[in-house]
């Protein structure tokens, strides 16, 4: 991660003179297919976090934020739910009409039960931890999509870079051809194959030019950012192996313990809260006797039977269940997923030296076809077909150089390290 990526530098310099690049990348005007500029100032870890800063999950991360402040005010109550005004009235006026009357005014207060208090205490706690990790667990779902965009505008670029230079080499090839024609040395049949091998190639250079520019178009919608970071290469750690600081599985863990801090809170709550009731009775036996005063409180208790409070103890459980098999698939997956790429990554990158191996040969073999044409000793064709292989060794020494920095990417995402 804090090496320079300097491979497309060097295709740069390899292949393209700069008057040449210069055309390339200044052939157009419009914002979506300029060419992005790169700057030294700006690495993986900004581009992460600018994406971050502008992704829509934020504002349900500050929801969930201050619904867990709301719910602690709650837990801080002397009620554990809303305090009731209590007004009733009896009289008999539709009756015997003698004046009749009673009064009854107070409030309603609902109590917590014992340790339920504590246990939504417990629970509001773990909740917090599980926004707080949820976080990291984001950036490191937004690190994957900026890896990957990054990594394809390399591929890109790459394959614009080498469209250009095997453009650049029929075109001279074409020029050669038309030169011998016009003196008699080569048929026009041969000047005809010339100018569709050319033809080719220039529709090539025109797509991966296109597909370059729309790949710099998804990196600015997704990152929100005009400009590209110069060093976003990163180094294969050695260790393979994953714990629960993972930041994919510490949110699922956390997750698991809030269910388990709900399904204690639940098994005190399998009951409902007690009532207690405190106020004032006014009441008279008829209109000619005065209103008789007393205070009184009462208190009601639910009787908590299993068959009503069972199901609100399953539900959690199930939840608890739940949690901690996704927490597991994901572990599991995880450990699979890293081995996967490691496997992969070994694998190309020996492809990558057999590749470069292959490059040298073909480009021998091109060299003498390309005295051997000159000379009159070999045709056309041969040299095409001869020059073909040489540009897709070519090609495919670079794409596995790049491939093998974006499975390095794709390792440390599996690993869960966060740029």
């Amino acid at each position: 991660m804090n090496h320079k990526f300097s491979l497309t530098c060097l295709l740069i310099m390899f292949y393209l003179p700069p008057s040449v690049l210069a055309e390339t990348e200044t052939t157009v005007d419009h914002r979506h297919v300029l060419p992005l500029p790169v700057s030294a100032d700006l690495n993986l870890h900004d581009v992460v976090e600018a994406t971050y800063q502008r992704n829509p999950r934020l504002q349900v991360i500050e929801a969930r934020l201050r619904h867990i402040s709301s719910l602690e005010r709650q837990s801080e109550s002397l009620w554990v739910e809303d305090p009731a005004f209590s007004l009733g009235h009896y009289n008999d006026l539709i009756m015997d009409n003698d004046g009749l009357q009673e009064w009854e005014v107070g409030l309603e207060m609902p109590l917590w039960l014992p340790g339920q208090k504590a246990a939504q205490k417990r629970t509001i706690e773990r909740q917090r931890r599980a926004i707080d990790s949820s976080v990291p667990a984001l950036k490191l779902q937004l690190a994957s999509i900026v890896r990957e965009i990054l990594w394809d505008i390399a591929l890109r670029k790459n394959q614009l870079v080498v469209a250009r230079q095997e453009w650049e080499v029929t075109r001279k090839l074409e020029q050669d051809v038309e030169k011998r024609v016009s003196l008699g040395d080569l048929a026009q049949s041969d000047l005809i194959l010339a100018q569709q091998e050319s033809l080719a190639k220039e529709a090539a250079f025109q797509r991966a030019k296109q597909e370059y520019h729309h790949s710099q178009h998804r990196y600015d919608m997704i990152t929100g950012l005009d400009v590209l970071p110069a060093v976003f290469e990163e180094v294969m750690s050695p260790d393979l192996t994953i714990d629960t600081d993972h930041p994919g599985l510490k949110v699922l863990k956390d997750v698991v313990d809030s269910s388990h801090a709900l399904r204690d809170q639940t098994r005190i709550e399998r009951r409902g809260n007690p009532t207690l009731f405190v106020g004032t009775r006014h009441e008279r036996g008829n209109s000619e006797e005065g209103f008789a005063n007393a205070i009184g409180m009462r208190i009601n208790i639910p009787l908590g039977l299993a068959s009503q409070t069972m199901p609100k103890i399953t539900a959690a459980e199930i939840a608890v269940a739940e949690n901690q098999s996704a927490f597991e698939l994901r572990h599991r997956q995880l450990n699979i997923e890293i081995q996967d790429v490691y496997r992969e990554l070994m694998a190309t990158k020996e492809q990558y030296e057999f590749a470069q191996r292959q490059r040298d040969l073909t480009s021998q073999n091109l060299s003498m076809s390309q005295k051997a044409f000159a000379l009159g000793e070999s045709s056309l064709i041969d040299l095409i077909r001869i020059q073909a292989l040489a540009f897709a060794a070519e090609r495919n020494m670079h794409q596995k150089k790049l491939e093998v920095g974006r499975l390095t990417a794709r390792l440390n995402q599996a690993r869960g390290i966060i740029p």
